[in-house]
């Protein structure tokens, strides 16, 4: 099974996760009142346990990542916000900066709403608390009767660990030392790193695990990474390793917290300072999520950072695979167009400038609309044949109200010959070629509520395939087949193919919700309704008396006049709402 498909197969499953069912604790929504730049009352929705914050730079998906690790019992936002004379935080005690957000509670067996404040400062530092249920921030009134978490004005914070993994700072010693540290020359940057390469060599060959210098501890782990974990940072980055060991310290001058020194085996041993960024992060991030605690809260601020696509897939699959086994929720900051692809709808949020300097959020985006926001064209673009300009311009009126993102990948085009061409070579052709291809034709040529399921038919019946199309669809399509002069294979091969177009074209033949464009025209026009209308070739002839209106036209200014009255219709319109239904439908299946 390739990567794709197994990410396909895990959305499946997770697809059926529920809020205490498996996922303990589960955070279902977090709204903003106040909160920094974004938009008052945005609200971001989580409806899968894995959930993408997707948007340009600058718009608040790093300051909702940091919402949500204030979010749990015992947790600050000011971990990483906090007042300075430089930055001073707007808000008083009756308006103070704050979120808002809902947690399942196994005790009430419902979502509770807890709301947590900057509330001043309290010594050097600023102290973020929950307080009362307010009805002005759109909570509700406190329930009657006692459940754990529960006091008496207020929903206590989800107690759930937090793991916030940050990417863009992901460095191994080696380079957060020699590039980063620019005190001294160069030349006594080198004399250190020699000297604390020595120190290391030994730590690595002992195995010890504590080593004090200066009467401070300066190791804080000292291990080689268990199987699993050097199988997923195998699967990540796509080669082999024997081994990987890492080294957690202060050996380096200035005691600046935890550095990461990670020696990798491959043949040769060798450090982070000759591996590459993107082998330290895996490291990073392997570590990390494998060592949380089940049903953990887990947050990733742009994982993508120094991995290569293949590598940004294998890691999304990695990432899916551990909410499977462990009932985490994940919540990643990204520009990744490989984080995004595959996932449902409901597990994309997009932020967006909206106009007036603040940041709206958008909640349930397709990838290819995430995407646009960021300034990524789509890969491909999906052709939809029509029979006639008039169908052409109708279908393209429909489609304008999608997103851009999505409308952008949307090619409607006019097939030579007709419906009969479509059916007979058009579409065959698309089939064996591979092109994303779809065919949208006048309600006319509908001759079946819907075709025949392949699957259903007994091979005893196979002779009569041909006969079936011509029932179903008024032609029988050509097939390009194998087999040179055998004719037994020729005839398996037929089988075959007419079996693979029955399947094609009940995924992509669909039908405009009346007998021609000209009548979803004429009713959409009021007072200009063709009442119940024999045919098609009837409501042509009635179209092009309204639209000329006495004057003699051509067959392209009549095209111009209907181009007119096909702006004028609603975006409502009934017909319109069906035909942009059936587009988005085919838009989410390609992306399955």
């Amino acid at each position: 099974m390739d990567i794709d498909a197994e990410i396909a197969a895990l959305v499946r499953v997770l697809g059926g996760f529920k809020p205490g069912r498996p996922l303990p604790g589960f955070i279902t929504h977090i709204r903003f009142p106040q909160f920094k730049s974004l938009e008052p009352y945005a609200t971001v929705k989580f409806d899968f346990p894995f959930a993408a914050l997707v948007g340009p730079n600058g718009v608040g998906k790093t300051s909702v990542l940091h919402a949500f690790y204030g979010a749990p019992f015992g947790q600050s936002t000011a971990q990483f916000w906090f007042a300075t004379d430089l930055d001073p935080i707007a808000g008083t005690r009756k308006d103070p900066q704050r979120f808002v957000y809902g947690h399942w509670n196994a005790s009430f067996k419902g979502v509770v709403e807890t709301r947590k404040a900057r509330l001043g400062k309290a010594r050097d530092y600023d102290y973020w608390e929950p307080y009362r249920s307010s009805r002005a921030d759109g909570m509700s009134d406190m329930p009657e009767g006692k459940y754990e978490g529960m006091s008496k004005d207020r929903w206590n914070p989800v107690r759930r660990e937090v793991v916030y993994i940050n990417l863009k700072m992901s460095f191994g010693s080696f380079d957060r030392y020699f590039y980063m540290d620019q005190g001294g020359s160069l030349g006594d940057r080198r004399v250190v790193m020699l000297r604390e390469a020595t120190r290391l060599k030994r730590i690595k060959d002992s195995g010890v695990t504590s080593y004090s210098l200066g009467g401070r501890e300066r190791l804080f782990g000292n291990r080689l990474l268990t199987p699993d974990e050097l199988k997923a940072v195998c699967l990540i980055l796509g080669r082999t390793y024997d081994s990987a060991r890492v080294i957690e310290h202060s050996l380096y001058p200035k005691n600046r917290g935890k550095d990461l020194t990670v020696v990798f085996k491959r043949g040769i041993e060798y450090s982070e300072a000759f591996a590459g960024t993107g082998e330290v992060s895996a490291v990073s991030v392997v570590t990390k999520v494998m060592g949380a605690k089940p049903g953990s809260l887990i947050l990733l601020d742009e994982p993508e950072t120094s991995l290569h696509p293949g590598a940004q897939r294998a890691l999304l699959k990695f990432l899916l695979d551990q909410i499977k086994v462990h009932k985490h929720q994940i919540v990643v900051s990204t520009h990744s167009a490989d984080l995004l692809e595959g996932l449902p709808d409901s597990a994309i949020c997009v932020f967006e400038d909206n106009g007036k300097g603040k940041a709206r959020v958008i909640n349930g985006c397709s990838p290819l609309v995430a995407l646009h926001r960021i300034g990524r064209a789509p890969a491909g673009k999906m052709r939809v044949l029509v029979e006639d300009p008039m169908a052409q311009m109708l279908v393209v009126k429909a489609i304008e109200s999608l997103d851009e993102g999505e409308r952008s990948i949307v090619e409607v085009r006019v097939a030579p010959g007709g419906a009969e061409a479509m059916f007979v070579h058009h579409g065959p052709g698309a089939m064996l070629t591979g092109d994303d291809v779809y065919l949208l034709l006048d309600g006319d040529k509908r001759r079946v509520p819907e075709f025949r399921d392949p699957a259903q038919i007994a091979p005893a019946q196979y002779a009569d395939l041909p006969a079936l199309y011509e029932r179903e669809l008024g032609a029988r399509p050509k097939f390009l087949l194998a087999g040179g002069n055998d004719d037994e294979g020729r005839a398996r091969a037929e089988i075959e193919a007419q079996l693979d177009y029955l399947t094609w074209i009940r995924q992509r033949l669909r039908y405009l919700p009346k007998l021609c464009p000209e009548q979803v025209i004429m009713d959409g026009v009021p007072g200009w309704g063709c009442a119940a209308p024999k045919s098609s070739e009837e409501c042509k002839e009635a179209l092009a008396v309204l639209l000329s209106n006495g004057v003699e036209v051509n067959a392209q200014e009549l095209l111009v006049l209907a181009k007119m009255k096909i702006a004028q219709l609603s975006e409502d319109n009934a017909d319109l709402v069906t035909i942009r239904a059936c587009v988005a439908a085919w838009i989410k299946s390609r992306r399955r």
